[in-house]
């Protein structure tokens, strides 16, 4: 995937704070961080740690205070196949770098390496046994990965199976709709128009309580638009809608990278034979589940 077809480059380049973390969500993050300063608690980290598929940072920014309120100096380096943009500029990210290939210079060697939904987003049958390569000899890995029996990956999937409906009906019927609002200019609509909104309303009351289609913002979004269009506001009701369709069509070919990456990271026994072939040595995975939100994913840790 070269990185112009990236679907993870504009969801960065927005200044995305972190992937499946809701910046909104203090019990999420708070989770999450908690789960990285106890993997450094436990594991005497070799220097420099690599952030695999780093994002904007956050790992390597938790993972910087975690060395701030220990007193101690982590050399943190991130890499992210995606174009980045993140907002702290004294981190040390590397966007369009993929991990299969990434080498420190003067073939200075790896002490760990960390990855937060990372490593199953590449190609691991090469990736791994390239990490495994570059670590220093008694270096680790510590990775956070997704699993099927996941809240992410369950909510994620009830997300990805709707949206091709949702953009289905943006282009049969939103489209045509607010198209002949605007044409109509306060007279009664053709009859076409009238279908166009019958179809709208059946679909919006199929889903009325289901909790998936209101995390999309559908009717809003959808009211927003009619309303710009019932008002004569063309160019508001027209940007509205290109927006709107183009964030769901960029949030499903996100979240097509991660039933892949599901895939490729397959059950507990074959994640941990990946690791294994790859020469990992003393893999451990276990499930990581927190007690207010149920299961995140998986934890691997391995040696070399």
């Amino acid at each position: 995937m070269s990185n112009k077809q990236n679907p993870w480059s504009v969801f960065w380049q927005k200044g995305a704070f972190a992937s499946f973390l809701d910046e909104k969500s203090t019990l999420q993050n708070y989770q999450m961080r908690k789960f990285w300063f106890e993997r450094m608690e436990e594991t005497e980290a070799k220097q420099p740690i690599l952030d695999v598929a780093t994002g904007n940072g956050i790992v390597v920014q938790w993972l910087t205070e975690f060395a701030e309120k220990k007193g101690k100096k982590f050399d943190l380096i991130g890499v992210d196949a995606a174009v980045i943009k993140p907002s702290n500029d004294k981190l040390k990210l590397h966007g369009e770098t993929e991990y299969e290939s990434f080498t420190l210079p003067s073939n200075k060697k790896i002490g760990t390496v960390v990855s937060h939904y990372g490593l199953e987003y590449g190609d691991m049958a090469t990736g791994l046994p390239h990490l495994h390569k570059q670590l220093k000899r008694g270096g680790g890995l510590i990775a956070l990965v997704h699993s099927e029996d996941s809240v992410i990956v369950q909510t994620s999937r009830k997300v990805y199976e709707l949206l091709p409906s949702l953009i289905k009906q943006l282009n049969k019927s939103v489209q045509p709709l607010f198209e002949a609002i605007l044409k109509a200019a306060g007279k009664p609509l053709p009859r076409n128009a009238q279908l166009a909104q019958q179809k709208l309303n059946q679909f919006a009351n199929k889903y009325r309580n289901d909790p998936t289609f209101h995390r999309t913002n559908f009717v809003p979004a959808v009211r927003h638009i009619l309303q710009a269009a019932e008002q004569g506001k063309a160019a508001e009701a027209k940007h509205v809608f290109t927006d709107y369709l183009g964030n769901l069509n960029d949030h499903k070919a996100r979240l097509t990278t991660m039933v892949r990456a599901v895939e490729q990271a397959g059950n507990t026994e074959q994640l941990k034979q990946q690791f294994e072939t790859a020469g990992f040595k003393n893999v451990r995975v276990q499930t990581v589940q927190f007690p207010e939100t149920g299961i995140v994913g998986r934890c691997v840790q391995a040696d070399k």
